[in-house]
């Protein structure tokens, strides 16, 4: 599954557009980085990561502990 399926069965689950789901994982994104030792602070290319660069790394994470 990618991301982007992701954020659309969110959107349709809660009635709400998939620009808004973005928008409220951005704010929660922005609260995590507050915290400069937060792990999430390693996850993408710029200062903040993206939504759909925590959901790449979180599909990661879980597809790596599948494997184990």
């Amino acid at each position: 599954m990618k991301s982007n399926d992701i954020f659309k069965s969110i959107a349709r689950q809660n009635g709400v557009s998939e620009e808004e789901v973005k928008r409220e994982i951005e704010k929660s994104i922005a609260e995590a980085c507050k915290d400069p030792n937060a792990p999430i602070n390693k996850i993408g290319k710029g200062k903040v990561p993206t939504p759909e660069e925590v959901m790449e790394h979180v599909l990661r994470e879980v597809a790596k502990s599948k494997m184990s």
